[in-house]
């Protein structure tokens, strides 16, 4: 069964708990919450676990030269030209796959426009100016045979009169 205080309250008493920050009414309460709950009893452990082990913790020594070695490795870095901090640095390397996808994009775009170069635009136009005249008098010739016209491509001899 679960915690009755809930996760986040749980926790939050467990940390202050093992602080040793907690008012003396608020750690006496807490106190009799963990004789019987599970969870927080456990969450309790572990955070003595954790307290324990940086109690026992201990900082490497610094070497006597620490000060000496930083600030030559910082006057190096202030002598190196900017085109080698610019490669060291790398700050800009998320931006390269941006540039690649920009300039595939580019090249796509002028291929693109090369295909529609290789035919000019006024040939392109009067082709189909053309198709739709044509189209016009198909429809048309049809239109007349259907109301019973002769349409025969010879020259009718009585109009060649005028």
């Amino acid at each position: 069964m679960g915690c009755l205080l809930g996760r986040s309250v749980a926790e939050e008493l467990v940390i202050a708990y093992t602080a040793r920050t907690l008012d003396p009414d608020a750690t006496t309460d807490f106190e009799r919450h963990l004789a019987s709950c599970v969870h927080c009893r456990e969450l309790a452990d572990q955070q003595r676990a954790v307290w324990s082990a940086l109690g026992e913790w201990r900082a490497l020594p610094v070497s006597p030269d620490f000060d000496r070695k930083l600030t030559e490795r910082i006057a190096r870095s202030q002598r190196a030209g900017s085109w080698r901090r610019l490669f060291t640095n790398w700050t800009w390397r998320p931006l390269l796959p941006v540039a690649a996808a920009c300039t595939a994009l580019m090249f796509a775009f002028l291929l693109k426009d090369e295909d529609r170069a290789g035919v000019p635009q006024s040939e392109n136009h009067s082709r189909v100016q053309i198709e739709q005249q044509v189209e016009h008098a198909l429809d048309d010739m049809d239109m007349l045979k259907q109301i019973g016209v002769d349409v025969s491509t010879e020259p009718n001899r009585s109009s060649q009169k005028i």
